[in-house]
């Protein structure tokens, strides 16, 4: 959804009627309307129109305040004008908006500066939001953007995985977004409408992974007082997620393949043979490939996972993602704990860029949570971050082995390598893109990034097999 937009959002139908009906005299042609709750699934960071905030009672008021604060602090660039009802009392709204809005209207007295206000940024022309179905792409880039827009090189391979039914094989540290990524592909496919079941493999003792994944009959094992349903099952015609897939022992690999092959399984302890309708996406922490070759893995089960093939790379190799990841993230937290943050203070965004999260996005996470958390204000301040993050250093910057000798020297090349490294993970890893954006030509590129110890920086790998 880019180009300028025109939508109204409230949860009054009346109050939204109205407005259509006006913009539609003058604009000839009713913009689109949804509710305060489903704006959330039509606004982001490619939406840069108008959006019309219609509120008729207190409780919608209040609603309407956390969309605008979700908006602020993940700088979506659209406009939004502020409409209050007749029935609203007067001074009843937040003071503190006024700063992130464009306008504050009352209905229906100031009807003719809203006119006014619409006609100037649509123009002559101009589309509007909802009036047009978005591409697949379109819906996968905009999912992206507010997620990991370093994945926007592969938006054309992740539309072709979610709609033909193959394996997909993801593969990816912990918490570098598999499930994610998992759950665009099933939302953007024809089995979006069924269940999305995950089964953390991990998480499922060996002797009891057979029954979680195909159920059992009642008696089948001690403790089986009562027959249960398994995923394979209960995804009836959606998709089933397995995690940490490398866990399963080699016994409960031949089980796995047997499914995957001609999708029939039967329960623990029953003789009858089912049928499995669900697609299976798979994901693991490590190189299945490598766990093949050293017998860990099947190879036979390891060739009918990999049809299709992502790899994420750890977050503190993704710095492109770290911003629309925390400012998601501080949105999210700010509307449960109900604070007052509108805004990200580019110290503490710094700090959460620079730190390494080990324990990648579900690290993150945690730490913006504790952040809000003990927030106090309109914004997200250094103090408020967890005290690792505060005081994090990075290494001392080593280029071919040596460490630097001159301060000068030093951090005018750590900054060229910060800025290299960037524009090679906002390119997806290509050293032609990144070069053009650079502009430099790829021989210089090369001779800086092995300089600076980029030469293994890691691509964002897609395959067919």
């Amino acid at each position: 959804m880019t180009g300028n937009r025109l939508a109204v959002i409230t949860d009054d139908p009346v109050l939204g009627s109205a407005l259509q009906n006006l913009l539609k005299g003058s604009l000839h042609q009713a913009p689109f309307m949804c509710g305060l709750n489903n704006a959330r699934d039509h606004i982001g960071r490619d939406t840069d129109g108008l959006l019309l905030v219609a509120v008729a009672s207190l409780a919608e008021a209040e609603k309407a305040f956390r969309l605008i604060q979700e908006t602020s602090i993940q700088q979506f660039p659209m406009q939004i004008v502020l409409i209050e009802g007749e029935a609203l009392p007067r001074g009843e709204g937040r003071n503190n908006l006024d700063h992130h809005i464009t306008a504050r209207l009352r209905w229906p007295d100031d009807s003719q500066r809203l006119l006014r206000l619409t006609r100037e940024p649509l123009g002559k022309g101009a589309g509007f939001l909802g009036t047009r179905t978005e591409t697949l792409e379109e819906i996968i880039s905009r999912r992206l953007l507010s997620q990991t827009p370093s994945l926007l090189p592969l938006v054309e391979r992740i539309a072709l995985a979610a709609v033909h039914d193959v394996t997909v094989l993801l593969t990816g540290e912990t918490g570098t977004g598999k499930t994610f990524l998992a759950r665009l592909m099933h939302d953007c496919s024809p089995r979006k409408s069924h269940p999305f079941l995950v089964v953390p493999c991990g998480a499922q003792p060996a002797s009891l992974i057979e029954s979680a994944f195909f159920g059992h009959v009642k008696g089948a094992f001690t403790g089986a007082d009562r027959a249960k349903e398994g995923k394979f099952a209960a995804a009836g015609e959606g998709t089933l997620l397995l995690d940490e897939i490398d866990t399963l022992g080699l016994e409960q690999q031949a089980g796995l393949l047997r499914v995957i092959e001609s999708g029939e399984y039967e329960p623990v302890g029953c003789n009858e043979t089912k049928c499995c309708s669900a697609r299976i996406i798979v994901a693991s922490n490590w190189d299945l490939q490598e766990a093949a070759d050293k017998g860990n893995f099947r190879q036979d089960l390891y060739y009918r996972l990999n049809v299709m093939s992502f790899h994420l790379p750890p977050i503190r190799e993704r710095v492109e993602d770290v911003e629309p990841l925390v400012r998601g993230m501080v949105a999210r937290f700010n509307t449960k704990f109900r604070k007052d943050l509108f805004e990200l203070s580019p110290q503490a965004l710094a700090a959460l860029q620079t730190f390494q999260w080990p324990g990648n996005i579900r690290q993150l996470e945690n730490a913006v949570q504790q952040a809000v958390l003990v927030s106090s204000g309109p914004e997200l301040l250094l103090d408020h971050l967890p005290q690792p993050v505060r005081e994090y250093s990075p290494p001392p910057l080593k280029m071919n082995g040596q460490s630097p000798s001159a301060s000068l020297v030093y951090n005018r090349e750590a900054v060229e390598r910060d800025v290299i490294q960037k524009a090679l993970a906002a390119h997806g890893y290509s050293r032609a893109r990144a070069a053009l954006s650079l502009k430099i030509s790829r021989v210089t590129l090369y001779k800086k990034m092995k300089k600076y110890g980029l030469m293994g920086a890691p691509s964002l790998r897609s395959s067919v097999t």
